[in-house]
């Protein structure tokens, strides 16, 4: 909606005031805006450099399907801060984790709240592929589920 209001342009109207319109500026919405790393897969999809089929996506992160499912439900939750594991993780990045887990919840809540599994493989030896933090969604058969 425009609002009418008094403007002053004194170069051209030589100091005369004089009514225009203008258009209110839509409510300011706060958008992360993140570091990317060229070389990681996952900053390139997340970028929309590289495809993926995207789940659901927040402002802080993103779930899409893993190309090498190992249960019926395999999704990976990627914060898009590129952070290389959760050991980078700093008090700063409480909304970034706090987003990964909601999206977990969501996703779940979606597929008709199902039980899952929500697995961070911190390292190389603790199985991580790709080094940029992400959390696994598995479901969907029972020997996935216990620990």
């Amino acid at each position: 909606m425009a609002e009418l209001v008094d403007a002053r342009d004194s170069k051209s109207r030589g100091g005369n005031t004089v009514s225009v319109r203008v258009r209110l500026p839509a409510p300011y919405t706060k958008k992360a805006v993140y570091f990317m790393n060229a070389d990681c897969i996952f900053c390139k999809i997340i970028d929309k450099k590289a495809q993926a089929t995207i789940i659901a996506e927040n402002d802080d992160c993103m779930v899409i399907k893993d190309i090498a499912p190992k249960a019926p439900i395999h999704y990976l939750i990627i914060p898009k801060k590129h952070l290389i594991n959760l050991n980078e993780l700093s008090a700063k990045d409480a909304q970034l984790a706090r987003s990964m887990l909601l999206l977990a919840q969501k996703v779940s809540a979606q597929l008709g709240t199902i039980p899952f599994k929500f697995v961070i493989n911190n390292g190389k030896e603790a199985g991580q592929i790709v080094f940029h933090m992400h959390a696994h969604f598995l479901s969907g058969r029972n020997d996935h589920l216990s620990v």
